[in-house]
Formats: C-alpha cells, structure tokens, sequence
C-alpha cells in the first residue's frame, strides 16, 4: 500500500429542498474517485477510492404504502438504477453516466412537486406529533430541558415546510403554475 486512503467518511446534512444540490455533490464526488458505497440514517456517507468517473446520482422519496415499495424498487432497477441505500424518506440511487447522458428520474415538474408533496406530508405529520406531545404532555412543558428541545424541533420543523411550500412554489411557476 502507498498509504493513500481507500475510504473515507463524510458527514452532511441533507435538508429537504436541497437533494439537487446533494446529488451534485455526490457526483462531483465521483469525478474526483470517490464512490458512495454506503449511506447512513443520521447523515453520513462512506465512500471508496476508484476511477474517476461520471455517476449521476438521484434521491427519490418512495411510496408511503408499504405494497407500492416492491413495483417502485423494481421500476428504478429495470430502469438501470442501482439502489444504495436510504436516509429517512430518501431512498439513494446511482447509475453510470459514462455514455455522457444525464439520466434524470422525473423529466416534468409535476413529478418533481409530487415529490415534495410527500416530503409535506411527512413534515406536517411529525409536525403535528411534536405539536401535539407539547400540548398534552405536562411532563414536556414542565422540565424546561425538554420543553426547549420540543420547541426548537417544532420550530426547525416548521421551518423545513416553509421551505418545501417554497420550493413546491418555485416548480409551479416554471412549469406555468400547473400542479
């Protein structure tokens, strides 16, 4: 061994209106000889030292219902899709680009806006978990510790719909305000 690294390890958040930037980072990534072989829950990413090369990775949010899974795992491999892994909603997809063709998984807006939709639902839910638990649960407005943590998670959450509705916003204006 020369003592280059083989692996490395990175840490990021992926926030849910940006997954365009994360896939360009990804492939960026690639092209300097780093493949992701391994996605964690909690924001990490492991990859291996190889060629450099063209990889075009795409994040897609699967189906809520548990029967709809199999036919869509099924339609990204036919469709030449290598499954890596997931992070919560994102289920982590790649595919060699070496043909030049950049292969993208929604080619219309109103896709991509139902995408997010389900990101939407998501955050509303857990929106509405965080809401509630406040509400009803003295234990979590009386010791201030968990109170604060409840609050900010709330707040971070509302956030984070704020941001999906905006990017929902922005795909309905390019696409004429259809969707």
């Amino acid at each position: 061994m020369n003592g280059e690294k083989t692996t490395k390890r990175v840490w990021r958040w992926l926030l849910p209106w940006n997954d365009e930037r994360e896939e360009r980072w990804l492939a960026e990534q690639a092209r300097s000889g780093w493949r992701l072989t391994k996605v964690e829950c909690f924001g990490g990413y492991t990859f291996e030292r190889a060629a450099p090369g063209e990889v075009v990775y795409r994040l897609d949010v699967a189906p809520s219902k548990l029967r709809d899974r199999g036919e869509y795992f099924d339609l990204f491999r036919d469709a030449g899709w290598t499954l890596l892994g997931h992070r919560g909603l994102w289920q982590f997809f790649a595919r060699d680009a070496s043909d030049g063709r950049v292969q993208e998984i929604y080619t219309d807006n109103r896709s991509k806006i139902g995408k997010y939709r389900r990101i939407l639902a998501f955050l509303g839910a857990m929106t509405a978990v965080m809401g509630s638990q406040m509400a009803v649960n003295p234990g979590v407005r009386r010791e201030r510790p968990v109170a604060a943590i409840y609050a900010v998670m709330l707040a971070l959450f509302l956030y984070f719909i704020v941001r999906v509705l905006l990017r929902i916003r922005g795909l309905k204006a390019a696409a004429g305000g259809q969707g």
